[in-house]
């Protein structure tokens, strides 16, 4: 028996960490992708393994030595997906030959299943909803046709060849896929010639497609990602509630690297938050690349810390604060329409129902949604809308904004609101920053702080941060009172 190993692409849905180095060569519990389908292979008794690399090819050589795998480079793996990599080395497809795809961590021992003399899929069930290729059998799990875009049923899988008159049937289909087609194209090109058979198989390999399956499969922690991801194998963990942050050296620069929290998708809007990233110049806020699954890496501010309560009582502080945070609201929404607009009301609905928790009573809530109508019917502009201490930087001169991402464009007094009540501003200077702006009342930046602090609880709720839950409900229940009393 034989195994061909896929490994040549680039692995850009895996980014930033296959910026350093190639897919298969991710670690996942102290040994790699690569390392752990050659010992499954070689402790089933497969000595015949061929691996082809394209991307860092290089990087390959150390486990090549040390597994004594055959190593195939195919230097034109850019722009090309994996059946033009198997085109390179049809010839090595004979009779007996496994094909593996490079990203396939293997959990369980796979060769009780195999039959010989037969063209065969060793499938598993479709999990998480995830769109794959399913297949479609009859009551002899012959391949009948396959469904690229099955939510449920088996699919995927790793194919064994073990018919030599077969095999030519696939070369054949092979090379009559597209340089852009997955060579598994190849199986739906040739079911009129070649008698697939399915076997449905138990759970015995996770596709690491992504980091984000990584993590959701438990196979590997964020830590251990921001430690492949860094050059020297450091990774600094910082302040962070939403997300796991950590501070890298990455490509020889300092980053911070975001890694999302799970149901994060289900408030954030990252698309948006990228938009809004890319309009705003660096003497407002670092760089940030973004990659696939939400991951985020920016640049690290060297000399700059997070403002602490200390710094708000020099009023030229809070003064410069302000003046970085009117740099945001001269981006109003009438200039940027293809920008979504956050409406309160909404908020106030959507975090109700993630939540799910009544926090207010029948008469609170109505004031609530008036109030969220008044500011709904305002003026949109780009506001930060998290402006907590850890998320302003300042280096003695200058302050920067991080973390945008709850930004867009909304209420001017949610973003006074929040900032006043995150920054436990007196009410001397919430005065003075409503004069800055001219327009704006002690009373309006209150109506802020209400709605951000309630819609706070919830946030906290949601994420099981009780105790950060309770300090925002003390908040909102003041500002109930005082409002009450105005």
């Amino acid at each position: 028996m034989k195994a061909i190993i896929l490994a040549a692409g680039e692995g850009k849905r895996l980014r930033p960490l296959t910026l350093n180095k190639p897919k298969p060569l991710l670690e996942i519990r102290g040994k790699s992708i690569l390392e752990n389908t050659i010992d499954y292979l070689q402790k089933s008794g497969i000595k015949d393994i061929i691996v082809l690399t394209g991307y860092k090819h290089q990087l390959f050589d150390e486990l090549q030595k040390k597994l004594n795998f055959q190593q195939i480079v195919f230097k034109d793996y850019q722009g090309v997906n994996s059946a033009e990599s198997l085109k390179f080395i049809a010839k090595e497809i004979t009779k007996g030959t496994f094909i593996f795809n490079g990203d396939l961590y293997i959990q369980q021992p796979f060769m009780h299943y195999v039959k010989k003399g037969v063209s065969q899929i060793l499938a598993q069930k479709i999990l998480n909803e995830t769109p794959s290729w399913g297949y479609i059998v009859d009551e002899n799990q012959k391949l009948l046709d396959i469904d690229t875009n099955a939510l449920e049923g088996y699919g995927d899988g790793i194919a064994f060849f073990d018919n030599a008159k077969e095999i030519e049937f696939l070369k054949k289909a092979l090379f009559e896929c597209d340089k852009e087609d997955y060579w598994e194209k190849c199986i739906l090109h040739s079911l009129t010639k070649i008698d697939y058979s399915v076997t449905f198989c138990e759970s015995f390999y996770i596709e690491i497609d992504s980091l984000k399956d990584a993590l959701r499969a438990n196979l590997i922690t964020p830590k251990e990602i921001a430690l492949q991801c860094s050059d020297d194998g450091k990774a600094e963990k910082l302040f962070s509630i939403t997300n796991t942050n950590y501070k890298i050296n990455f490509l020889k620069t300092y980053k911070v690297l975001r890694i999302p929290s799970q149901g994060r998708e289900k408030i954030i809007n990252t698309c948006e938050e990228e938009k809004i990233l890319a309009l705003l110049p660096k003497n407002i806020a670092p760089k940030s690349e973004f990659f696939a699954d939400e991951f985020k890496m920016t640049t690290f501010l060297e000399d700059y810390k997070p403002l602490d309560f200390k710094d708000l009582k020099d009023s030229n502080i809070l003064l410069l604060l302000i003046q970085t945070i009117k740099k945001l609201h001269t981006y109003k929404h009438k200039d940027y329409p293809n920008f979504q607009k956050i409406s309160m009301v909404n908020e106030i609905y959507k975090y109700e129902k993630i939540a799910n928790i009544k926090l207010t009573t029948p008469i609170e809530h109505k004031l609530l949604l008036e109030i969220a109508k008044d500011l709904d019917s305002q003026e949109f502009i780009l506001c930060h809308r998290d402006l907590q201490l850890p998320n302003i930087l300042y280096n003695g001169k200058d302050i920067k904004l991080i973390d945008f991402e709850y930004s867009g464009f909304g209420s001017i007094l949610w973003e006074l609101g929040n900032l006043s009540a995150e920054l436990e501003l007196s009410k001397e200077q919430i005065y003075k920053i409503a004069s800055m702006y001219g327009n704006i009342s002690y009373e309006d930046i209150l109506k802020g702080q209400l709605m951000a602090n309630y819609i706070w609880s919830l946030w906290s709720w949601f994420y099981q941060k009780i105790d950060l839950g309770r300090n925002y409900l003390l908040r909102f229940h003041k500002n109930l009172q005082e409002f009450a009393n105005l």
